[in-house]
């Protein structure tokens, strides 16, 4: 064993434990992460909590630096579209100021996706309150997209989100299926929400793309540095 991998950066917030569970699961050979905390006082699901993480980049990217990634992927949807309509690359520009790597953001990454996917009218499932959830649906209804629906599971905070299953997620998109029906993908918004192992049975059965916030962001961090995943869930990653 040695050191000669391909490496991709992660900065999660502090209450994030998705992200390190999914991805690693989908990574191709030869494809490492490293990944690195921002930090934030509160872990309230509420626009300044979340935004008060932003405080903690500096820090967080230029610690991750030292290991040398490739890209950094700044792995938080609110975190990055609660800046405002146009401001989720913001975050990303300002990483790769510090650090001289390129980065992303899921929010970015999100709207990348549905563009890839020709998707224009997009369902929605997300663990947010419905202040945050507002918030999201100017965001996409900003770059273009129609949100025909969305339902959520209105968590206050990050544990709450934590305590949900991949499982209740697909229940709750399966009991939204009429209104998925008449989507052009679902999108299941969220780091922290576990998702991508429902990917493929979900698009089976409900007959449209699915993308997630993890599935998204992996999906954008490794087209950055140029590298297929064949095996990782969704129609997302068998784009040419």
């Amino acid at each position: 064993m040695d050191h000669h991998v391909r490496r991709i950066g992660v900065l999660a917030p502090p209450a994030n434990v998705a992200v390190e569970r999914e991805w690693p699961r989908y990574l191709p050979e030869g494809v490492v992460m490293n990944h690195n905390r921002l930090s934030r006082a509160s872990t309230a699901v509420a626009r300044d909590d979340l935004l008060a993480m932003n405080a903690s980049v500096e820090r967080a990217a230029r610690d991750l630096a030292f290991a040398r990634p490739e890209v950094i992927a700044y792995a938080c949807t609110s975190g990055s579209f609660l800046g405002g309509p146009g401001a989720e690359g913001a975050v990303a520009a300002d990483i790769t100021a510090l650090t001289g790597i390129p980065a992303l953001t899921t929010s970015q990454a999100v709207i990348a996706a549905l563009h890839a996917l020709n998707a224009r009218r997009v369902f929605m499932i997300t663990p947010y309150p419905d202040a945050v959830n507002e918030d999201e649906v100017g965001f996409l209804v900003h770059h273009g997209f129609e949100v025909v629906g969305v339902d959520s599971f209105r968590c206050a905070q990050s544990a709450d989100i934590r305590a949900l299953t991949s499982g209740q997620v697909a229940d709750l998109a399966r009991a939204r299926s009429a209104d998925i029906a008449g989507a052009d993908a679902l999108f299941l918004s969220c780091t922290n929400l576990l998702t991508m192992c429902e990917i493929e049975g979900l698009e089976r059965e409900l007959g449209v793309p699915v993308i997630s916030s993890n599935q998204t962001t992996l999906w954008a961090a490794l087209r950055t540095i140029g590298i297929a995943a064949p095996e990782a869930p969704g129609r997302l990653f068998r784009l040419p």
